[in-house]
């Protein structure tokens, strides 16, 4: 194997690591690792149409999420975090401005819709 090469942070915690690797044959992987255990290896091997992910556990603690779900569950995790503090409050009060301005423009196309739709039928 090449020399590893830099270690990019994995997780909430940043404690596991992936490092990109390359092997004589010229093959790619991640190897995923927290201190000097690894972890998991991540690597690609040759399909028909196209290259099929393989991920190879070295533990026991390696969970294998084999749904359309694991990928929503991750997105969401971080959609739903604690709203930074460093939002200004003039941002804060555009934005209450244009909801309002939204929901004014509603409710004034709904009254003319339906006042419309009253003479129509009146």
């Amino acid at each position: 194997m090449d020399e590893p090469g830099v270690a990019v942070p994995l997780g909430a915690s940043g404690r596991l690591e992936a490092v990109p690797m390359t092997n004589a044959a010229g093959d790619h992987a991640l190897l995923v690792r927290q201190g000097e255990a690894t972890r998991a290896l991540l690597t690609g091997e040759r399909g028909e149409e196209r290259e099929r992910v393989v991920v190879i556990p070295l533990d026991e603690e390696v969970e294998m999420r084999v749904d359309g779900d694991a990928l929503a569950v991750w997105l969401a995790r971080g959609s739903v975090a604690p709203v930074p503090t460093g939002v200004p409050a003039w941002a804060n009060a555009i934005g209450f401005v244009l909801v309002l301005v939204l929901i004014g423009f509603a409710v004034l196309g709904s009254l003319t819709f339906f006042s419309w739709l009253l003479e129509l039928a009146g």
